[in-house]
């Protein structure tokens, strides 16, 4: 603090700067406050692989190269506060090292963004104020506790905010370029300021969800400048073109008046919903006579326009312009005239409330033919030097219409009409390479709706105007308009020509190799077309491991396909392979290292797919390649065909003479003799099936039996509420269980590559259930059409078939399906399922099964949460902060963690052998979610032999809990275990297994465990609805089924309350809802807890609905007699039941409960590792070295140390009150730690221990997450 450097840093040498933290890692209370650089030859203040350091108002001036920074990305929850740095200029290029951009200083350079900054001011450098280039790099990147697969540019980002940034060079005051921030929704960039700076005052690259609220930005170049920034908001900012003081400085020749005083940019292909929003801002001094660009608040941009295509509406709302003409206002004439054949086309603004064109709400639009041809254009007022017309009254909605990008399609043309006007739209120039086949080109369009009865429709024409299919067409619509009227998918169809005449007979016709490769395209690696003993031939260049898979491809005509079933073409071409030296490679046709040539057809009733595999040749010879393909029926609709050429890793391969022609019908066959015959079928005959009983068989069975219980209700309420759910596979985070849990906006989805995907609910374990009706309600956002060609079924125990119904035709978006079944139906399981024959994804909205119980388990046990608190191992943890037993320690915010350069594997006892009814896997909530794909979830009995297995298919997202169902009378284990296939990372938050113990569980103490407090406790209710059930205590009766019910919307927050009947330590409370309908009314609840006086002790808010069931940890230690909970509003309070668990207050809280002894994550990172060492001191006034001892080297585990009377030689009597004085130092912490301090007896029996935090003076000290004991 306070310390002036001057002439410091030590240019070009890399490490040598002025101040410098150098892989420090964790220095909690570490602060560079109050002090000046000045003259620094290389940068300022460097924060390198270490974190918690507070560097606060320092200043400085004149130095070279990035000024305050962190260097490679592994660095955070440091602190800069209120620092300044100004005159930052530049070190040579490749100083201190070749990778560094200090040729392009910042004063703030930041590689993470999980840092505060607050109220920083960059005042003056040749390159950005604030410059964030997220990068994780070495060597911090080599650190063991930041390697988790960390990515910066996903991280959160800490407070930003109170920054400002004037005078930057190049580029902007602040700016995420090049390496962009993918920040999570909802980031905020707080109180910013930037002006007169150069270029621009924001520079936003590759990023999302950045939300500008308030600040300042004024006398920049440019306001803000965003390049590929989606979702970026401006709320509350105030934007100035040019004030009054640059005015005054031009007018004193102070400034030059360069005109570069640019608004807000609209970027086109920001990507459909994922515009920018601009909101409760003010611009003015945009009216300043300038020209181009620079005098409009808002305007169009001109980067990278990729198709010509505005395909991102902007949210415009509530602003306000200084007197401003609507001439200053808006522009695209920057966009729509940026680069001739790659101009921006289908600009279309909507003015929402009329604050941006000053009259009405309505539209700016471009006078562009996808638009204004079903609009009249007439109508509107043409904006001045804006090259856009403002239209009232009328709604439009943007869309884009994507097509094969290669180069056949270069000359295609679009053609929309409504049976009345056509508008045509070219695909026009795209900035990409042609080649790639990972692209799409993109043609626009916007429209209103369609007239009833009438849609648009789409066609398209080749180069020579004659009619063809561009290799596949998809729509995709904008985010719906906030006015009425924009048009709709189920309004807009597109017509395939007609396989007849001469068009169909050759699908290479575009090929024209002198002049290029026209139709072929690959993934990333390029293409070369050559001459080869008079033949042209495309050659690939060698895969490219940085950059993906490399294959040839090419897209066919799919309409000559599908107009021509039944009738064959001929596939042929030749092809050879060469490696690394050049050399021809041989192959022998059927391995995986001969090349693989794929003929597909998709999106129609079926889909088609066809390989082959083909011999090469050594001898520098062709392989020739001939097949001929039937078109089978099953093909109609489909909107893609292709061909893919496929070879093994590190070759290169060659083609020729490649084509695809349609034989006529008396033509003779053309297939050699040597190939095998193979017709098309809808699915491949070795299609596995899919057993749905468990192979391995348990040598328990579960003591209780189900027999015939009591007579049953004959109510048909909705069973699957209760059921269980899984399925044939679960990708894209479409989890089963999410088809039963009451809300339609939540699905299912099984993979898409399965041939008759499944989805089943199981009705429970020795339950009969009659089934009136199925109801099947479809997906509501998209894709409906996916949902045909299934079964719906009811199976009894044993999985027979006891019912079924078959279902063709397509179920449109959030359609609605009913099945009546047999009257007379009993069973214990439904399924949907797609037919044999049929390889599609699975999605629902929402599966019901209305019927009511006949046989139910007469004494069934009730069914448990067993996996927390109890015992978990690993094959590796990262780290003692993320050990196994964090995926048991009911907290989703710690994780377990394993090595990652190994198979991993967590293993959960439960304790004994029990019933496993299914297991929930709660992922990583922060990032990496992906590393759980394909794990392996086993049941293992006491031996540790596997019982049972479920594999999760895919990825999962982060926060995202898997549910895999077991639930047969065979699903008996002690352990349940998690594993992955392969070498890498696992990590979980929660493990939770659900089922009941067949024996008593054994305990290694008295310590008490918690149990349901509340159940057959007397309790009370604000009211009860017409005298509905038994009261309140229906929620305390045992039975999921009965419920409570308060009357609804009299005037007050309806409440229910629980007398346990003594003082209790709460830990937990789980709520069931009322199950057969109306869960939504029990939300937002707030649980109040009450002494023996009936006084409020502890009051815990909660948000959200709890769906059929939800339990609540209660995060204090609270102890209390009475709970009550209140909902959220006014409406009918309904429980099913309530549960509270805890232990008597008298008996104390048992340790493995205590959230307390699991400290953060952050902290143990900081703390020291195994085998530090706890000191025990006799004395706190007067010691020497013989009243010190070593208790114990820390064990690897949190352990219980015991502080023991000293009454021997280490004894000390305190001269005041004449009996022994004891204490405890520690000299190194090392996580949780239980210290305990003994009980003497006699006259010092109340004496326990003396814990000392702070002794020694100037030294820092650290005590977290220690229990004191007596």
């Amino acid at each position: 603090e306070g310390a002036l450097l001057q002439n410091m840093g030590q240019q070009g040498k890399l490490g040598r700067y002025p101040l410098h933290f150098h892989m420090s890692e964790c220095v909690h209370g570490s602060t560079l406050s109050k002090n000046v650089i000045w003259k620094s030859n290389q940068r300022c203040v460097v924060v390198h692989g270490s974190h918690n350091v507070t560097v606060s108002e320092n200043v400085a001036f004149d130095t070279k190269g990035h000024c305050f920074m962190l260097e490679d990305g592994g660095e955070w929850d440091n602190v800069f506060y209120k620092n300044l740095g100004a005159k930052v200029g530049r070190l040579p290029r490749g100083v201190p090292r070749a990778e560094e951009t200090d040729f392009f200083p910042s004063v703030y350079w930041i590689t993470n963004p999980s840092n505060d900054f607050i109220g920083n001011v960059a005042a003056g450098s040749q390159g950005p104020g604030f410059w964030f280039e997220l990068k994780l790099r070495a060597p911090s990147s080599e650190l063991e506790i930041n390697n988790h697969g960390m990515n910066p540019k996903a991280l959160a980002q800490k407070t930003f905010k109170d920054n400002a940034s004037h005078s930057s060079g190049f580029r902007a005051g602040f700016t995420t370029y090049e390496t962009g921030y993918l920040a999570p929704p909802g980031t905020v960039w707080e109180n910013i300021k930037a002006y007169k700076n150069k270029e621009a005052g924001l520079f936003q690259h590759g990023t999302a969800n950045i939300d500008f609220q308030g600040g300042l930005l004024a006398d920049n170049g440019q306001a803000a400048h965003n390049f590929h920034h989606d979702n970026a908001i401006y709320d509350g900012t105030e934007v100035i073109g040019r004030s009054e003081h640059m005015q005054f400085l031009i007018d004193q020749g102070r400034i030059g008046d360069h005109c570069k005083t640019g608004g807000l940019s609209l970027q086109p292909n920001e990507g459909m919903g994922r515009g920018t929003t601009i909101k409760n801002s003010s611009f003015k001094g945009f009216d300043n006579g300038c020209s181009g660009g620079a005098k409009y608040a808002i305007h169009v941009g001109n980067n990278q326009v990729r198709n010509g295509v505005f395909d991102a509406s902007p949210t415009i709302f509530n602003n306000t312009f200084a007197d401003e003409p609507v001439s200053s206002r808006i522009s695209a004439c920057w966009g729509i005239h940026s680069s001739g054949d790659n101009d921006v086309r289908t600009v279309v603004i909507e003015d929402m409330d009329g604050s941006l064109s000053g009259s009405s709400p309505g539209f700016f639009v471009q006078d562009e033919p996808s638009v204004t041809s079903f609009i009249d254009i007439t109508n509107c007022q043409m904006v001045t030097d804006g090259c856009l017309h403002f239209c009232e009254n009328i709604c439009l909605r943007l869309g884009i219409v994507s097509i094969s990008q290669d180069l056949t399609t270069r000359n295609f043309n679009m053609h929309i009409s409504d049976g009345t006007n056509t508008a045509s739209v070219s695909r026009g120039k795209i900035w990409f390479d042609e080649k790639q086949n990972h692209l799409s080109a993109q043609m626009p369009l916007a429209l209103p709706a369609a007239a009833t009865g009438s849609p648009y429709q789409i066609t398209f024409t080749d180069a020579n105007d004659e009619a063809a299919w561009p290799g596949f067409a998809k729509l995709n619509l904008e985010r719906a308009p906030s006015c009425i009227g924009g048009v709709s998918a189920g309004e807009i169809e597109f017509a395939m020509p007609d396989g007849g005449g001469d068009r169909c007979m050759d699908l290479f016709k575009y090929d024209d190799y002198p002049n290029g490769i026209h139709g072929w395209q690959n993934f990333f690696a390029g293409l070369v077309v050559s001459e080869d003993a008079g033949k042209y031939v495309i050659s690939t260049n060698r895969r490219k491991h940085d950059r993906g898979h490399v294959n040839l491809s090419r897209n066919l005509d799919t309409s000559c396909l599908v107009g021509n079933i039944g009738r064959t073409f001929h596939l042929f071409g030749k092809m050879r392979m060469k490696d690394e030296s050049d050399a021809d490679v041989a192959s022998d046709g059927t391995s995986n290292d001969s090349p693989k040539i794929t003929f597909s057809i998709t999106g129609g009733q079926s889909n088609i797919v066809m390989s082959w595999n083909l011999a090469t040749s050594s001898d520098g010879s062709w392989a020739e390649f001939s097949e001929e393909i039937t078109m089978p029926s099953g093909i109609e609709g489909a909107n893609r065909a292709q061909i893919v050429i496929d070879k093994a890793e590190k070759q290169e391969f060659l083609i020729t003479e490649w084509g695809m022609k349609l034989i006529p019908s008396e033509a003779p066959t053309l297939r050699p003799s040597s190939y095998p015959s193979v017709s098309p079928t809808l699915r491949p005959s070795s299609h596995p099936t899919v057993s749905l009983v468990p192979t391995k068989v348990a040598t328990l069975t579960p003591t209780k039996q189900p027999v015939t219980a009591a007579p049953v209700s004959a109510t048909p309420t909705n069973l699957a509420l209760t059921g269980l759910a899984s399925g044939d596979s679960e990708c894209h985070n479409g989890f089963a269980y999410k088809a039963i849990d009451g809300n339609s906006n939540s699905i299912n989805h099984s993979c898409c590559t399965n041939y008759g995907a499944w989805l089943m609910v199981d009705l429970g374990i020795g339950t009969l259930n009659y089934i009136e009706k199925i109801v099947v309600k479809n997906r509501v956002d998209c894709c409906g059409g996916r949902l045909k060609r299934f079964y719906v079924e009811l199976l009894d125990a044993d999985k027979n078939v006891v019912f079924d119904q078959y279902h063709y035709g397509t179920v449109g978006n959030a359609q609605v399906r009913e099945f009546v079944v047999d009257d007379g139906t009993v069973a214990r399981f439904a399924r949907v399922r797609h037919e044999d024959s049929y390889k599609d994804c699975l999605h629902i909205g929402e599966l019901e099964v209305w019927g009511y119980p006949t046989e139910v388990p007469a004494s069934s046990e009730p069914i448990i949460e067993m996996a927390t608190g109890m015992e978990a191992t690993a094959s590796t943890i990262w780290s003692q902060s993320s050990a196994a037993s964090k995926s048991v320690d009911g907290n989703i915010n710690s994780i377990f963690h394993s090595k990652c350069n190994a198979v991993p594997w967590l293993r959960v006892d439960i304790g004994v052998m029990s019933f496993v009814q299914d297991v929930k896997i709660t992922n990583r909530g922060d990032c990496c979610g992906g590393r759980l794909r394909y794990a392996k979830v086993d049941l293992l009995d006491e031996d540790l032999n596997p019982v049972e297995s479920r594999y999760i298919q895919g990825s999962v997202g982060n926060g995202q809990v898997v549910q895999k169902v077991f639930n047969e009378e065979t699903s008996l284990a002690r352990y349940v275990q998690l594993s992955l296939n392969r070498a890498d990372c696992l990590h979980v938050a929660e493990v939770q297994v659900y089922g009941y113990h067949l024996m008593a569980k054994p305990t290694s103490s008295p310590t008490p465990v918690p149990e349901n407090l509340a159940l057959n406790k007397p309790a009370t209710q604000s009211s009860t609805h017409n005298n509905a059930g038994d009261g309140a205590s229906s929620a305390v009766d045992g039975n999921y089924n009965s419920f409570t019910h308060t009357n609804c919307w009299k005037g007050i927050n309806e409440w229910w309350k629980v007398d346990l009947a003594d003082l209790y330590t709460i830990s937990s409370i789980t709520v069931g809802n009322r199950l057969d309908c109306c869960g939504g009314r029990f939300h937002d609840a707030t649980f109040s807890f009450y002494d023996e006086n009936d006084e409020e002790v502890y009051v815990m808010p909660t948000s959200g609905g709890i769906g059929n069931k939800k339990s609540f940890s209660v995060g204090a230690s609270v102890d209390a007699r009475y709970v009550k909970v209140t909902i959220g509003d006014q409406d009918c309070l309904q429980i099913g039941e309530f549960e509270v668990y805890g232990w008597k207050a008298s008996e104390g809280i048992p340790l493995e409960n205590m959230d307390r002894l699991h400290v953060g994550e952050e902290a143990a990172n900081c703390w020291k590792s195994p085998g530090s060492r706890i000191m025990l001191t006799s004395d706190t006034y007067e010691w020497d070295d013989s009243h010190i001892e070593v208790v114990a080297d820390v064990p690897s585990e949190p352990g219980t140390i015991a502080v023991y009377p000293l009454t021997k030689k280490k004894s000390a009597v305190d001269e005041t009150f004449g009996y022994p004085d004891f204490a405890v130092e520690v000299a190194l912490l090392d996580r949780s730690l239980i210290i305990e301090g003994a009980k003497d007896e006699g006259e010092f029996a109340t004496l326990g221990g003396h814990f000392i935090v702070l002794h020694t003076p100037h030294v820092h000290q650290h005590l977290e997450g220690a229990l004191l004991q007596n």
